[in-house]
């Protein structure tokens, strides 16, 4: 994807394996479109390899900026989703020499005929550079590879913004929250407040780990991350890690200045 399209930060261990040529394919089609920008033609061709999925993704197919990149996938039966991310560039008709790569978090609607989800993505600096959204057509192979069945994936990191908020459920009324700065310390500096009331006053993020003790009420209760700027690289981004005794749910916050992301924890 071109650097004037913007980039995302990707939120997946997933390993990239060279999928360039694709055999026994599974296809998916439909449309990426960019925040208030432009939609486009996308594509993911992918097939497995050793038990690892990926193949390719194509933008703007058969338009001025038609650009092919390597791609891998991971199909996460719990959350009925799949998860994306762009690796490296194959081919391009666009006169762009910065690239971006797309990647994210894809969920099976509720007729079971499409994935679409929110997308973030980086350049070959690994620089965050933007968002959007993405909605694929399903193959029915593709919707059993989705299908719960029991298994338990811990690779996926949830994305909060101020637009979109993330629910997860705990078995012990005490929790543990870890923040750090995943990628350059940029200066991005938060408060952190629960169910209305600031328990952390405005810090600066790094690469070391902040903890905070986190004491719930029973039933609903309410996280609100706030970006008090966006530090030298915009936006304000910074991972998190919630976890009590026995589950562990990490996230990732993209957010400008003055700007809230909502997590949800339930008790």
């Amino acid at each position: 994807m071109k650097g004037a399209f913007f980039s995302i930060i990707i939120l997946l261990a997933v390993q990239s394996n060279g999928f360039a040529q694709v055999s026994d394919s599974l296809v998916l089609n439909g449309t990426l479109s960019v925040h208030k920008s432009s939609s486009f033609k996308y594509k993911l061709v992918i097939g497995n390899s050793a038990g690892k999925w990926g193949g390719y993704s194509i933008l703007d197919q058969g338009g001025p900026n038609e650009t092919k990149s390597s791609v891998t996938v991971q199909f996460v039966k719990q959350k009925e989703a799949m998860v994306f991310a762009e690796k490296t560039l194959i081919s391009t008709k666009s006169s762009e020499k910065n690239f971006c790569f797309v990647g994210g978090l894809l969920k099976m609607n509720d007729k079971k005929n499409q994935v679409k989800g929110f997308f973030l993505g980086q350049d070959d600096k690994k620089k965050m550079c933007g968002s959007g959204s993405v909605k694929l057509n399903l193959p029915e192979k593709a919707k059993i590879l989705m299908t719960p069945d029991g298994t338990k994936d811990t690779n996926i990191s949830a994305i909060v913004t101020s637009q979109k908020s993330e629910t997860f459920d705990v078995k012990n009324g005490e929790v543990l929250l870890e923040v750090w700065d995943g990628g350059i310390s940029d200066q991005d500096s938060l408060t952190v407040s629960l169910n209305g009331q600031i328990i952390e006053a405005p810090f600066q993020i790094s690469g070391e780990k902040k903890i905070i003790n986190i004491k719930l009420k029973k039933g609903e209760n309410i996280i609100k991350i706030k970006a008090l700027n966006e530090g030298t690289e915009p936006p304000n981004s910074a991972r998190f890690l919630l976890r009590d005794q026995s589950d562990r749910f990490p996230v990732v916050s993209f957010l400008r200045k003055g700007e809230e992301a909502t997590i949800k924890i339930k008790w």
